[in-house]
């Protein structure tokens, strides 16, 4: 395998502390040249003490425009412009990766010829109802899409792909995910390069669930060429989009309501509930945004820093 001093690890951040906990962990990793780290936090200066705790990280306090709160794309780009590595590594804050983590993760790239690798998530409690919620763009050796909270670029993708939208306020990594497929990149899927996150309180979830249907909806609109797939591994957001559209209904038949058994019980070993919940709350995260509602949910979920 290649030194991993040709390797950067991006950890982009706003206003969460458990990043503490994702640069122990990555301080702890063992290995002859340890590669470098670069944390872009936008929480305005208030972890100075983590910083200190950590010198060999390169810090960057982003100041960023405040008519636009979410400046997540924004730092993504200039953690990749900072970093030194061939092999560019994304961590979310709070992320805890295991002790082989980093090894399972570039294996593909550096062994094999791949360009980008995807490692698995796990939730830190055991459970999350994002994991029971979310599509994951396939479970095979090669994904449809991913998140950059767990993953690995060559160089290479970013001098063909270009940059994160910084103008698509929601999903933009799914967008990038995206863009590196229509350019000619696989996405490897690397199950055992794992991270354990703190998904957060249902009322985060929850947010979070808003978020996303909004920015699925962005992606579509930007993607016209893949709105087929609405039909196919996505169908569930236009389920859910319409039973919220069709609520009004439980008024006159109740019912109505009892179709919510259905995700109740299919999630019954997951946070059913919950994950019933976020279920309704990221379709009317999408109905909201085919209809161009400003929510204002949507404007206060700036202030904690959870993957796109």
């Amino acid at each position: 395998m290649t030194e991993l001093s040709s390797v950067s690890i991006i950890v982009v951040n706003k206003d969460d502390p458990q990043i503490a906990d994702t640069l122990e962990r990555l301080s702890q990793i063992n290995q002859t040249s340890k590669p470098e780290i670069v944390v872009v936090d936008a929480s305005a200066g208030k972890f100075e003490a983590i910083k200190r705790s950590y010198p060999e990280v390169i810090w960057v306090d982003y100041q960023h425009e405040r008519r636009k709160p979410r400046s997540i794309a924004e730092q993504r780009n200039l953690g990749v412009r900072l970093a030194h590595g061939d092999v560019v590594v994304f961590l979310d804050a709070s992320c805890v990766p295991t002790s082989t983590w980093l090894d399972e993760l570039l294996a593909p790239i550096l062994g094999e010829g791949e360009r980008i690798t995807v490692g698995g998530v796990e939730a830190r409690d055991g459970t999350s109802a994002h994991d029971a919620a979310e599509p994951h763009g396939g479970g095979g050796m090669y994904l449809t899409e991913c998140a950059t909270m767990n993953v690995a670029f060559h160089r290479d993708v970013f001098q063909h792909v270009g940059e994160f939208d910084e103008n698509l306020g929601f999903a933009e990594d799914v967008d990038f995910a995206w863009r590196a497929i229509d350019s000619g990149f696989a996405i490897r899927n690397v199950p055992t390069a794992v991270v354990a996150h703190n998904w957060g309180s249902a009322s985060q979830e929850l947010r979070r669930a808003l978020r996303y249907g909004i920015g699925r909806v962005r992606l579509y609109r930007k993607h016209r060429s893949r709105r087929r797939n609405l039909l196919g591994f996505d169908f569930f957001i236009v389920a859910y989009a319409l039973y919220v559209v069709l609520l009004p209904i439980s008024l006159i038949f109740p019912q109505y309501l009892l179709l919510l058994a259905i995700p109740v019980v299919r999630n019954r070993r997951t946070k059913p509930l919950l994950t019933t919940a976020y279920h309704l709350v990221y379709g009317a995260g999408v109905v909201a945004e085919f209809l161009h509602i400003r929510l204002i949910a949507a404007q206060r979920i700036d202030g904690e820093f959870t993957p796109s």
